[in-house]
């Protein structure tokens, strides 16, 4: 009887707060559309962050699968050399399972027109330490890594729909890659990916090591994954692998010298980079989140203050305070819900935004959508949601006074609990809108300051494109000569072209080609000390091409042929480093071989326009013989730079009708690549600093309208009494700017606190930036007394003679 009677009752609840929302619908839909706001901006960011840090990998057993890499003094880790690798697998007592895997493209050739596929190579078990299964077909057998097997390859369904329309009859057949007959042996399904976090490859081959990569241990090109065994920890494993290390160490002091291993989950190492950036952002959405409640919270004290009739006559009537608190609180969790089924189709919607923009920077983008576990946070936001705004004016409204509710007659005053508490929460408010206000200036200025770095190059009308050639298509190091050289000359005769060179890689990338070199017959010095540098194969023209000039000596020409003495070309970094105070020109460095140095290039940002420029060599293209297979194109145009795009690939097909030409894009789009991330995390917390603002806005201008609302009477009796309209505006807004005040001290002081989080993201800008924090303050109160004015403007126009009959 009494879960009967409980049940009822709650049913009449939801029946009241409906009634009560119908007669109410600017506040309902004000109330939705906050909170919509609020909880979707968290749906759709924890939509991310629940796929990409709390979701395990999508591999068999996936927290036992780590990373292992070489380190070298003082701090630096990266590849592994073949026969670390290979001693590694034999001295190790932790993996259960350890490949190698490296990453590239390949050429597809064929009947259609030829293209560049991304690829993956790996030792035979690569699939295996994963637990993969293929869609159709299988993976590598044991020895098929071996030298002198058969090629065999492993496409992605992706590949096999899009190039080849699911043809069943592809397992088992030849394909063209690099000009080699290979067998398709198998298809992985579309819902695999490996490497992880990589571009999406789409053939895998074996990774078959030849003499030379067994001999050179000093050549450091392959990643290395593991599988621990069970039971090994990290910290075990670690303290394994580095005793081997210190093995080989002593077994090979040369190579090995100063060099140690470093172990890390794979997890971490595919989403490590991306985890600061998520949580900043999720706690600028839970601001926004805070905010909307904050508002919401602000109109039902409001209506709260305005039902004290209802509720006296309800108290007077036998209604317990329970009841009116459950009553409050239900129809708060009612606007909480409903504002969450807003916040879920905003929240989806959000997340198809956020991978179709940030799809290179999100790890694991294709994997993320809306799952139960995100409607159960849903869920959890609204009830939270609910109770945090409905619990105030609830406990308010079963506090207040009966015989003074029935006495108002409905009507309240501006004073008291709920007032203070009101004000309280537009105090709030702005803090919390300051805060992200400032974060976003923060990330924006950034932004700017990366977009004004001088990047060492000219942009403008230039066309890049890459051009990678299989190993032994043109033997006795005919490349440059054969293919290369006549292309070249090919595009410099295109209309429109002012000039063409060619790079091994372009700046601004994220990794690079470095190591170690020697310089005359300087000591080597030890390990961790030794001259070091990025070192790129270049042709002639490349510099004139993209702006560099030649601050000494003479650039890469012509005479720089593979007959000629070996020859190199340092930048301006390089000079003042390991030449301060003399000469570069003449000097030798030693890099497989002695190379003299006759010029010396403008610096370029290779890393970044974030990272310094970095020390760096330049080899002639025709003296590095067929080391050149894959590079990058650069041509500076009078014209359009994308309308050469076919005209400059028909050029290579008369060279190589064979060849495929890809990552086509002007150089200004290549800058604007390389700022993708700061774009990404200044855009995102704009617009929930966006959101912030105009919910804080909201709230003051609710806030300021009430009152006025609330004091038609005394404004009426001022002016009869002779108060003008300035005065009375005056008033208003005098009360405002109080709120305002102390919500912008409040946010300051919190600011302060905040934005060191940020300093990881900060470029050519403090976190601590005066600048920044006037103008964003000076904006937060402008909008907020734009806001204030239009109720206080509302005021002046109040009739005396009305408002003293105004009950």
């Amino acid at each position: 009887m009494l879960a009967f009677d409980t049940g009822a009752t709650m049913f009449q609840d939801i029946r009241f707060a409906l009634r009560t929302f119908l007669k109410s619908p600017g506040f309902t839909v004000v109330a939705i559309l906050a909170l919509g706001l609020g909880i979707g901006a968290n749906a759709a960011l924890f939509t991310v962050i629940n796929t990409v840090l709390l979701k395990p990998l999508p591999y068999q057993q996936p927290e036992r699968l780590v990373r292992v890499y070489e380190t070298f003094l003082p701090k630096g880790f990266g590849s592994v050399s073949t026969p670390n690798f290979v001693d590694w697998r034999k001295q190790n007592h932790v993996f259960e399972r350890l490949e190698a895997f490296s990453t590239g493209s390949i050429n597809l050739q064929g009947d259609a027109q030829p293209e560049r596929i991304p690829l993956s190579t790996g030792t035979a078990g690569m699939f295996e330490i994963l637990g993969a299964k293929p869609l159709q077909g299988r993976t590598f057998l044991s020895d098929e890594d071996q030298p002198g097997k058969p090629d065999v390859a492993v496409i992605s369904e992706r590949l096999w729909r899009r190039r080849f329309s699911a043809d069943p009859k592809l397992l088992g057949s030849t394909l063209t890659l690099d000009g080699k007959a290979t067998t398709v042996i198998g298809i992985m399904p579309a819902s695999f990916q490996f490497p992880p976090g990589s571009v999406t490859v789409d053939i895998w081959m074996p990774l078959q090591f030849s003499q030379n990569n067994l001999a050179q241990r000093g050549s450091h090109w392959m990643a290395v994954l593991g599988r621990l065994k069970p039971g090994v920890t990290l910290d075990g494993a670690a303290a394994d692998m580095k005793q081997v290390a210190a093995n080989l160490a002593q077994q090979y002091p040369g190579n090995q010298k100063g060099r140690s291993v470093l172990i890390s989950s794979l997890q971490d190492v595919l989403v490590g980079g991306v985890r600061p950036a998520l949580l900043v952002l999720m706690g600028s959405v839970g601001f926004v989140l805070l905010i909307a409640c904050a508002n919401v919270a602000n109109l039902l004290l409001a209506r709260a203050a305005s039902r004290k009739k209802e509720v006296a006559v309800r108290a007077a009537m036998g209604a317990s305070r329970a009841r009116l608190i459950r009553q409050f609180l239900t129809e708060s969790i009612m606007l909480a819900l409903a504002g969450g089924v807003l916040g879920a189709f905003l929240g989806d919607e959000g997340v198809q935004a956020l991978v179709y923009l940030a799809s290179r920077q999100i790890p694991r983008a294709t994997e993320v959508h809306l799952d139960g576990t995100v409607f159960l946070f849903l869920l959890g936001i609204c009830l939270f949601a609910g109770i945090i705004f409905g619990l105030v004016p609830a406990f308010q409204s079963a506090r207040d006074d009966l015989q003074e509710g029935l006495r108002e007659g409905g009507r309240s005053g501006v004073g008291g609990r709920g007032a203070q508490f009101r004000n309280a929460l537009v105090v709030t408010e702005f803090a919390l809108a300051l805060v992200l206000l400032i974060g976003a200036g923060l990330l924006l200025r950034t932004f700017l300051a990366l977009n004004a770095t001088d990047s060492g190059i000219v942009t403008r009308g230039v066309l890049v494109m890459s051009v990678s050639v299989p190993d032994g298509k043109y033997p006795n190091k005919s490349m440059w000569q054969r293919f290369y050289e006549p292309a070249l000359n090919q595009i410099r005769e295109l209309p429109g072209v002012r000039g063409a060179g060619m790079i091994s890689l372009l700046p601004l990338q994220t990794w690079g080609t470095n190591g170690t070199f020697g310089i005359d017959n300087r000591p080597q010095g030890e390990p961790g000390h030794q001259p070091f540098a990025e070192y790129r194969v270049i042709s002639p023209g490349y510099f004139q091409a993209l702006g560099i000039a030649i601050l000494k000596g003479r650039d890469v020409t012509s005479q720089d042929s593979a007959s000629a003495p070996a020859r190199i070309v340092i930048n301006d970094a390089l000079a003042r480093r390991y030449f301060p105070g003399e000469d570069p020109i003449g000097h030798k460095i030693v890099w497989n071989g002695p190379c003299t140095i006759v010029g010396v290039a403008g610096n370029t940002r290779q890393a970044g326009l974030s990272a310094d420029p970095l020390p760096e060599l330049y080899f002639p293209a025709a003296q590095a013989g067929n080391g050149i297979s894959g590079m990058t194109l650069v041509i500076s145009t009078n014209v359009e730079p994308s309308s050469m795009t076919h005209a400059v690939e028909s050029a290579i097909r008369t060279v190589d009708p064979s060849q495929p030409v890809f990552g086509v894009k002007t150089m200004e789009r290549v800058i604007t690549d390389s700022l993708s991330n700061q774009r990404l995390y200044a855009w995102l917390l704009g617009v929930f600093a966006g959101l912030a603002l105009v919910l804080a806005s909201a709230g003051i201008y609710g806030v300021m309208s009430y009152l006025v609302t609330q004091r038609t009477q005394e404004f009426g009796v001022r002016m009869a009494l002779g108060a003008s309209t300035g005065d009375v505006l005056r008033m208003v807004l005098r009360q405002a700017l109080v709120l305002i005040a102390l919500g912008v001290a409040i946010g300051l002081g919190g600011a302060f606190a905040v934005t060191r989080v940020l300093a990881n993201f900060l470029f050519g800008v403090k976190p601590i930036d005066l600048a920044t924090f006037a103008a964003v303050s000076a904006i937060l109160i402008a909008v907020a007394l734009i806001a204030t004015y239009l109720p206080a403007l509302r005021a002046t126009k109040v009739d005396p003679m009305v408002a003293l009959r105004y009950e």
